[in-house]
């Protein structure tokens, strides 16, 4: 699947969000392992960087806005948790004191944790750049008046014409965007229908867009369509050294939960059993053939590898033997 996360999304993780930031890294950690491709551009990359202190300033803006001293009537004071509330009122904005002043020298630094991210990012990927001639036909598609644009900037129409240009035919393009340039004006929740239809006719494909990260996540990130796991990559390491047939049926086990494997992790996994006896020579057992029944045959069409072609088809015309 192709991805597109529009800058707004990634400055996002400067302001008040209900996103986790470990849901950006399982993303871009997808797209680093075979289970996606994420698209990302100069365009998106300079917005960050021209945007990224504005975002922090009207963040820490509301935060020092909070009142954190209590405001207690007089009348109160008669009672025993009027000093306590005091104390720990003083207490609060003494800690919000200090956290903002942690806050400012990691600003300033780029230290914080979302800067990691976004500079680890940045740097494993390879952003599609803004050409002179995909500058002159985004000025050309704006004074047409075609989406996604609005009141005369580039930005969007660079990045819907980088995503045209770089995204084979036949595949579905998934944005997620705040931006309402992508969306429908009769139905916030679906894509602009000029947009639509132009992806449509020219790729082939469909398209799909969401406003939030977690609503992309909840929608593909479980087993269907799009699915790095730590979990798994570590059982799948582990077929590579398993030292015994139980160990192996065990692993299998475990990997069975998982409800989607990439193109990559069967590869990998068929170059387990290719290296590692222990699994290789138990691949004609019940739960192992159901596993690769399951995950790797569908896969036989994009493999290139001809060992691997040819450890399924063994087992294949084993069972069909077997079977007879």
């Amino acid at each position: 699947m192709h991805v597109f996360i529009d800058t707004n999304i990634l400055l996002n993780f400067f302001h008040f969000t209900r996103e986790e930031i470990d849901a950006l890294s399982n993303v871009f950690a997808s797209h680093e392992h075979g289970a996606a491709s994420v698209h990302l551009t100069e365009q998106v990359c300079d917005e960050f960087l021209r945007n990224r202190e504005s975002k922090i300033k009207d963040a820490l803006k509301k935060f020092k806005d909070i009142k954190f001293a209590a405001q207690l009537p007089a009348f109160m004071k008669q009672y025993e948790e009027y000093e306590q509330i005091r104390q720990k009122s003083a207490e609060l904005q003494e800690l919000a004191k200090e956290i903002a002043r942690k806050v400012d020298s990691d600003v300033a630094e780029n230290g914080l944790i979302t800067d990691a991210l976004i500079k680890d990012i940045f740097d494993k990927s390879n952003p599609i750049t803004t050409s002179a001639e995909l500058y002159a036909k985004a000025q050309m598609r704006i004074s047409l008046g075609n989406p996604p644009g609005k009141n005369g900037s580039m930005g969007d129409a660079i990045n819907w014409l980088a995503l045209l240009d770089a995204i084979p035919e036949g595949e579905n393009l998934y944005i997620v965007s705040e931006d309402g340039d992508y969306y429908s004006t009769l139905d916030e929740n679906r894509p602009h229908p000029f947009l639509k239809q132009e992806w449509k006719k020219k790729k082939k494909g469909d398209l799909l867009v969401y406003r939030t990260l977690s609503a992309f996540l909840k929608e593909h990130f479980d087993g269907v369509a799009f699915s790095y796991d730590k979990n798994k990559d570590a059982l799948i390491d582990s077929l590579f050294e398993s030292k015994s047939f139980s160990e192996t049926h065990h692993l299998i086990a475990k990997l069975e939960q998982f409800g989607y494997f990439s193109l990559k992790e069967v590869q990998r996994i068929l170059s387990a059993a290719i290296t590692n006896n222990q699994f290789g020579r138990i691949i004609d057992d019940s739960d192992v053939y159901d596993f690769l029944r399951r995950v790797a045959v569908p896969r036989m069409r994009n493999l290139t590898d001809l060992d691997q072609i040819e450890i399924l088809q063994g087992m294949l015309n084993s069972k069909a033997i077997q079977d007879t």
